[in-house]
């Protein structure tokens, strides 16, 4: 079966030793992996995870056309990844930078309000989402217990927004507050991944979840390099979804958000 990752984080392999460290740090959790694209390119030659979504959050303004430079150009040298773009609310010249984004082949935008430091529904921001509303998905980290910027609240309030705009709303739309983000995604018309969820909670609750929401709206995905893909995808496959929930959660519905051919 096609597997799809759909929330991979990359760094140059100069860079990427520090970058791990960084993340490990800020959520207090052992890293798994190395962070690198040749590692992402190995688990992936293995076959149990075929495709990556890969991405790489500028954390200023400065940052965002080297990073989308980057990723482009992996994703040029890897037939197995699929690039997502950054922005940043300040940026100058988003509009050119969204047109070089969509024309350099990267497929949607992915955002993490906590770590890039402003508030996910600021107006800034909204503007932003106004731009690329109908253009480009939305991936964005949604959830954390000690931080209001990402809220699920302020995710629902984009969904709501910007009908046209595709949300995918990350970890089952609260990382780490995952109970309080049910009645903000409950019933939006909105996608959700599961990275970062099956590590902090009992099977049985993540099953429960996903049935709640529906396998139409839910990912998979394993914020690599936090959390090894191999290991997500076993660990998913034990839960007792039907070959018809597992394929729209492991590839058809990021092909179809992202439109990937496979």
């Amino acid at each position: 079966m096609m597997v799809i990752d759909c929330h991979a984080h990359i760094y140059h392999k100069k860079l990427a030793a520090r970058a791990v460290k960084g993340v490990g740090e800020f959520y207090d959790v052992p890293m798994s992996c190395s962070g690198t694209t040749e590692e992402l390119a190995e688990i992936a030659s293995r076959g149990k995870v075929n495709r990556f979504i890969v991405n790489s959050v500028a954390m200023n303004a400065k940052s965002v056309k080297k990073l989308n430079d980057f990723v482009a150009q992996e994703c040029s040298a890897h037939s197995e990844f699929i690039g997502l773009g950054t922005l940043y609310p300040d940026l100058e010249n988003i509009d050119e930078e969204i047109d070089r984004i969509i024309s350099s082949g990267l497929k949607g935008i992915k955002l993490h309000p906590d770590t890039q430091n402003f508030d996910a529904d600021c107006p800034a921001a909204m503007k932003m989402y106004e731009k690329i509303s109908g253009r480009l998905p939305l991936l964005i980290h949604s959830g954390d217990y000690r931080y209001d910027r990402s809220h699920p609240k302020r995710i629902a309030n984009i969904i709501d927004s910007f009908p046209g705009l595709t949300v995918v709303a990350a970890h089952l739309g609260g990382w780490s507050i995952f109970e309080e983000a049910v009645p903000y995604m409950k019933d939006r018309n909105n996608y959700m991944d599961i990275s970062s969820v099956m590590p902090f909670m009992k099977p049985d609750r993540v099953y429960e979840l996903i049935k709640l929401y529906g396998a139409d709206r839910l990912m998979f995905g394993s914020d690599f390099p936090m959390w090894d893909p191999e290991k997500e995808y076993e660990d998913f496959m034990k839960l007792p979804f039907s070959d018809e929930e597992r394929e729209k959660i492991l590839w058809k519905n990021a092909a179809d958000v992202f439109g990937i051919e496979v």
